[in-house]
């Protein structure tokens, strides 16, 4: 069918539909998702009502069966791999249809491309089995079905796009299904609930998916083959709709409708503003402020800096929190630079009268070390409120106060091996204080007993973290593990278990490797700790003589999680040290692969982990165990062994010899 014939009223007995909706997943109760197989229910008969025969039309739903008595009691296959792929490649390309409908609710999420990628409902943890729907798409395009049928074909997804890689515990794999030559007669029409890295919002109480819900209010005003041509209006009023029940805090997802291509060959993107509105006059369809023209022209010169400011990523979260707008799922920024967020930014609108660019600008301006650009943006803001209507900006909160910590520095002797020169400070109140250094090299016997007296020194300052400045040589020694008389009546206490342990290696950071250590912490400081390309996990296999060259290829990974076997870890770790990797986790001595990932993901919460946390859930990690004490005084349980170096936070380097 050419773009000439869009016009083109379709009968609806030439209309075919695969409709899916998956409450019940194998891989566990955990997935369960009340009401779309209702919702599925819904749309199909909103389809047979319409005219489109109900042979035609292929409902799969794996309902729960607390929701199953609402469904039509008939013999319904479920969703399995199976069941859709026979259905979608075999069975409806072999009909004779003008139009395909294919309507899916149930999870998804995204993979390195951003193809949404949909679990069948037999999908588990060690095989997750998929629908990949832009794969599906471009093979239903292309010659695969035969020319002349099926020229128009609509997509409806109402699932979650989130990144796949979030979901570190499942297996999705790959899921194509052969190249085939688009049908350039071929027009596709995909709609999804929300934006990329969003959350689709699923009401249980009513049993409904938000976005089924809207959509099909819209489509029971009219029939599927009226329908047919008015989707974009239809669209856009429901993204409307959406958009109104999110300014009134009923609703957390930005309703991105994306149409790859409407009837007339032309891209539809899912824009919020207006599109009868003048532009630059500063509203949307739902009535929230955005900035105007001016307010670009005049921020514009004062986005442009060298590169994104410390603390950027917590300004973008605070800009939802304080507007009472749920922020996106999507961990990490939306773009690289600050025109980028910032566009984001007045792209979601959350409370009526204050658009989003004001509070993000705000709470960089408070925490930036450049007082002059600081004072530039408030006078800025002020000046756009104050011409918009908007209310006043919230001060924002001040940053959490860094942990007082007791800090080590050693240097080797060059005389006498296994001895050290020990220097030691205080960290308190943004700066270091000198409390002692050794006047001769010290043993590790001499060092913990010279620990022992600091830690009794400094009681009163509530120390909560202990960092250990070291040589490469000695990152092999379990500080955590060593065991103190600092207990009640001189009991021995496991210094890991009293404490935040940490090491670190300032004194390896030289060269190339120091320009880089520097680089990646200042993109940790601004894009936060839950971006997703934050942390690489290693293992055995990815461990080769140019690992160090991938590690600094690019700002991220900032953290390793090094998941290696004992002959593996030295190497892995002198390629943190020369990409200038500032976080690594590793197992002491090496472990099992998974061992480290499985160890933190029972102590992180929400399924993210969040890299400033990590001191914190390493040490949360070495609790549990009970210690067997070995005669050297050491623990003989081998924890995990975090390096935590910021490159912010070091003291004088005088040498000590």
């Amino acid at each position: 069918m050419s773009t000439a014939d869009a016009g083109r009223r379709i009968d609806p007995r030439r209309m075919f539909a695969l409709v899916v909706g998956i409450e019940s997943y194998t891989i566990g109760r955990g997935w369960d998702l009340p009401g779309a197989a209702r919702d599925a229910v819904r749309f199909a008969n909103w389809l047979t009502a319409g005219g489109v025969p109900e042979e035609q039309v292929h409902v799969l739903v794996s309902p729960l069966d607390r929701t199953a008595v609402d469904l039509p009691q008939r013999d319904v296959p479920p969703p399995t791999r199976d069941h859709v792929e026979r259905l979608l490649f075999k069975e409806l390309p072999a009909c004779d249809g003008d139009l395909l409908w294919i309507y899916w609710a149930g999870h998804g999420y995204l993979d390195d491309s951003h193809q949404l990628l949909l679990p069948y409902a037999d999908a588990t943890r060690e095989w997750t089995c998929h629908l990949n729907i832009e794969a599906a798409l471009r093979w239903w395009k292309g010659s695969g079905v035969q020319a002349g049928r099926f020229g128009r074909q609509i997509a409806i997804g109402d699932a979650c796009r989130v990144d796949a890689r979030l979901a570190r515990q499942l297996s999705f794999g790959a899921a194509e299904y052969g190249a085939r030559r688009p049908d350039s007669d071929r027009l596709q029409f995909a709609l999804y609930a929300c934006r990329v890295g969003e959350l689709a919002q699923n009401l249980p109480d009513s049993g409904a998916g938000q976005f089924t819900d809207a959509l099909l209010r819209r489509l029971r005003e009219t029939s599927p083959p009226a329908s047919v041509s008015e989707l974009v209006p239809i669209v856009r009023t429901v993204q409307a709709d959406l958009l109104e029940l999110r300014a009134d805090g009923l609703a957390w997802q930005q309703p991105e409708f994306v149409v790859h291509r409407d009837w007339t060959g032309s891209t539809v993107r899912g824009d919020d503003r207006h599109p009868d509105g003048p532009p630059g006059d500063g509203t949307t369809t739902h009535g929230a402020v955005v900035l105007d023209q001016r307010g670009w022209d005049e921020l514009a010169p004062l986005l442009r800096l060298p590169c994104l400011p410390s603390h950027t990523y917590d300004a973008y979260r605070w800009a939802f929190e304080i507007t009472d707008c749920v922020h996106p799922v999507r961990r990490g920024l939306p773009a690289a630079d600050l025109a980028g967020v910032t566009h984001d930014l007045d792209a979601r609108q959350g409370r009526r009268g204050l658009p989003l660019v004001l509070p993000f600008m705000r709470y960089l301006a408070a925490h930036s070390a450049d007082e002059a650009w600081a004072q530039q943006i408030l006078d800025w803001i002020e000046s756009a409120r104050a011409r918009l209507g908007a209310p006043p900006v919230p001060v924002p909160p001040r940053a959490d106060p860094a942990q007082v910590g007791l800090h080590l520095r050693f240097e080797e002797d060059g005389e006498r091996e296994g001895t050290f020169w020990v220097r030691t400070w205080l960290y308190r109140d943004d700066g270091f204080e000198t409390l002692w250094e050794s006047e001769r090299p010290l043993d590790p016997p001499a060092t913990r007993r010279a620990l022992t007296r600091l830690l009794a020194e400094t009681r009163a300052y509530d120390v909560r973290r202990i960092e250990f400045h070291v040589p490469l040589e000695l990152l092999a020694e379990p500080f955590e593990s060593w065991q103190l008389p600092i207990g009640r009546r001189g009991r021995s206490v496991e210094l890991g278990r009293a404490f935040e342990v940490v090491v670190r290696c300032p004194q390896e950071r030289d060269g190339l490797a120091g320009t880089l250590w520097r680089r990646k912490w200042r993109w940790f400081k601004a894009h936060g700790g839950t971006d997703p390309h934050a942390v690489r996990e290693l293992r055995d296999e990815t461990v080769s003589m140019d690992l160090g060259t991938l590690l600094q290829s690019a700002e991220p990974p900032v953290c390793v999680l090094a998941d290696v076997s004992g002959p593996r870890l030295a190497e892995t770790l002198e390629a943190v040290l020369d990409a200038g990797v500032p976080i690594a986790v590793w197992h002491r001595g090496g472990g099992e692969p998974g061992r480290v990932a499985a160890i933190l993901d029972e102590q992180r919460d929400q399924g993210e982990l969040n890299l400033p946390r990590l001191p914190f859930l390493v040490w949360q990690s070495r609790i549990p165990d009970r210690p067997c004490t070995t005669p050297a005084g050491r623990s003989s349980t081998a924890g995990l062994a975090l390096l935590w170096d910021d490159p912010e936070r070091v003291p004088e380097r005088r040498a000590l010899s």
